[in-house]
């Protein structure tokens, strides 16, 4: 990236030009300075968190089940990479800027066409930063729409005793959110052009997808992390919509349970932000509800408000039960969900450091190899253990000039490419790399 191209450089073809900007700039600040790249992502991670609170507390006008939220969202493991993968500060910029924008349209004091002017910028931002925050206009629709109806089962209520964000969001900011959006829809297909990619697109899995990250994130991962560690792997399940069907009877009984206890616009709310916020993500072509991909649950960073709401909102009813017993119980739920996320997120820090030993000995062993043949300067790549983009940026940054291609079709698909290197590889842990040059016309 230069000042010139820093808004409209593609990193593996998409279009984040605030994020182009953060990376761009740090890397002049603080040039390969991990530990302020990670320093950033807690820093971002944390404001997140602030703002998950101050969203609840202008939703509900309940501090308590707002800071439990709020906590719940701080240490989850279920979306673990979005803080621990540098390269998702994408994810947490996009929500950064997305929680800002609800926050600012639910709380209760400030001008109408001040605020939706103010929300709507933030609303851009974050669009800038990752193209999941589309989902921003679908989560301020959820909110205008159930503010019109009963609260907890009550009749509409007089409007001065309304909760505030039934009194401040309104048609003008859903109107203004749609304006963006569509905008935003036609400026990245010219830039990009086109939505649909090989591992993304329209199907039957999107409907999968919805329901295995929505079973994804009430699985109870601190249980397992602390009494049975092996139920925290979960391998692609073999049905096509087993068991991710059961999302559905899951979030019907959640918002019934809400309805139940008194909590019914809560529940509604975080079971349909829960929903809501994985659409921009579900059209990818594999397998939501399972543990086989490393970086995955950076999708559900956003998604996770809702859920960790409901789990709020949940122990807040049994907080209120009001006997010792249960209160000893929600005391003890609550410091089980804490422990346990902290164990499994330092299970998956580890593996997010082999993860990065592997990526590093994958690029030495290509470019060591390359710098045998220097006169030749494309490197076929077949079957590689990380994505041929990042392959390829990382290579180009170690050799300049030096061009990388995926194949798939083995040597006879390589020799398109001669005189180039064909490096292929065979298993599956470790993968061995096989290199064999082919000489022009071969």
């Amino acid at each position: 990236m230069t000042w010139r191209n820093v808004l409209t450089f593609q990193v593996v073809e998409f279009f984040r030009p605030l994020v182009n900007l953060s990376f761009f700039a740090m890397e002049r600040l603080w040039p390969g300075n991990i530990p302020v790249e990670h320093a950033v992502s807690i820093a971002l991670h944390f404001l997140c968190s602030v703002l998950v609170f101050h969203f609840v507390v202008n939703l509900t006008m309940r501090s308590r089940i707002a800071a439990a939220a709020a906590i719940l969202f701080a240490v989850t493991s279920i979306h673990s990479a979005a803080v621990l993968w540098i390269s998702a500060r994408t994810t947490l910029m996009s929500t950064f800027f997305l929680l800002s924008s609800v926050v600012l349209l639910t709380a209760p004091t400030g001008h109408g066409r001040t605020r939706v002017a103010a929300a709507t910028a933030l609303y851009v931002l974050a669009l800038a930063s990752k193209e999941e925050a589309i989902a921003g206009m679908l989560l301020v629709l959820l909110v205008f729409l159930l503010e019109r109806g009963p609260i907890d089962g009550r009749p509409r209520p007089p409007q001065h005793e309304r909760p505030a964000a039934a009194r401040r969001t309104g048609p003008a900011a859903v109107l203004s959110f749609a304006v963006v959006t569509v905008i935003y829809l036609m400026l990245r297909e010219s830039i990009m052009g086109g939505f649909f990619r090989e591992n993304w697109g329209p199907g039957a899995h999107v409907l999968r997808n919805l329901g295995g990250g929505f079973l994804y994130q009430f699985y109870p991962w601190p249980v397992f992390s602390l009494f049975y560690p092996r139920a925290g792997v979960i391998a692609q399940p073999a049905g096509p919509f087993v068991p991710e069907i059961l999302a559905l009877p899951l979030a019907v009984i959640l918002i019934w349970t809400g309805y139940a206890i008194g909590k019914r616009f809560e529940m509604t709310i975080a079971v349909g932000w829960t929903a809501l916020a994985l659409l921009p993500e579900s059209p990818f072509k594999y397998r939501f509800f399972s543990t086989d991909s490393l970086s995955q649950d950076r999708y559900y960073y956003l998604s996770s408000v809702g859920s960790m709401l409901a789990i709020a909102v949940l122990l807040g009813a049994l907080w209120n039960a009001r006997s010792r017993v249960a209160r000893a119980a929600t005391v003890a739920l609550f410091v089980l969900f804490v422990a346990g996320s902290f164990l499994r997120v330092d299970r998956i820090e580890r593996r997010w450091d082999d993860f990065t030993k592997m990526y590093r000995e994958v690029v030495q062993a290509i470019v060591e190899e390359s710098d045998r043949f220097p006169e030749v300067t494309t490197l076929a790549v077949e079957g590689s253990p990380l994505a041929v983009p990042y392959l390829e940026d990382a290579v180009d940054l170690a050799r300049p000039g030096r061009r990388v291609v995926e194949v798939k079709g083995g040597r006879t698909d390589a020799a398109r490419y001669a005189p180039c290197l064909y490096i292929s590889y065979t298993g599956t842990r470790p993968k061995l790399m096989r290199v064999v040059k082919i000489e022009g016309g071969a």
